[in-house]
């Protein structure tokens, strides 16, 4: 099992996801962080402070300005480019690592997945 989790609003959001998470590394699954957070020591670090566990750790950011993707900052920390590239990479990466599915808590990239995607809308609408 490829499982694809996204951080800001799912991750961060509701420790039922720290734990699914968690019960699937232990049973030997993939689980894939997908963010558009910069893959940095300070971002591992803080996932590590929240007990998240996961196997592999995809930053939309960290993968373009890697490619050589068109990219500006309004500070330091966070990179902008187009948002249709930013919308899809989510989409392209869960096909090409064949993620089974995929917990985001935006509409916007939906358009682009074809790999399972569940929506979550937070905890008040649980």
């Amino acid at each position: 099992m490829k499982l694809g989790l996204d951080f800001h609003g799912v991750l961060d959001e509701n420790p039922f996801f720290i734990r699914m998470a968690t019960d699937h590394v232990r049973r030997g699954d993939e689980v894939h962080i997908i963010t558009g957070e910069k893959d940095t020591p300070k971002f591992r670090e803080k996932l590590e402070a929240m007990g998240i566990r996961y196997t592999h750790l995809f930053s939309i950011s960290s993968y373009h300005i890697s490619i050589g993707t068109k990219v500006w900052y309004k500070d330091s920390e966070n990179p902008f480019m187009d948002e249709r590239i930013w919308n899809r990479t989510k989409a392209e990466y869960c096909e090409r690592m064949r993620i089974d599915y995929h917990i985001d808590d935006s509409e916007k990239y939906l358009q682009y997945f074809t790999t399972p995607y569940l929506l979550y809308r937070g905890r008040k609408s649980c």
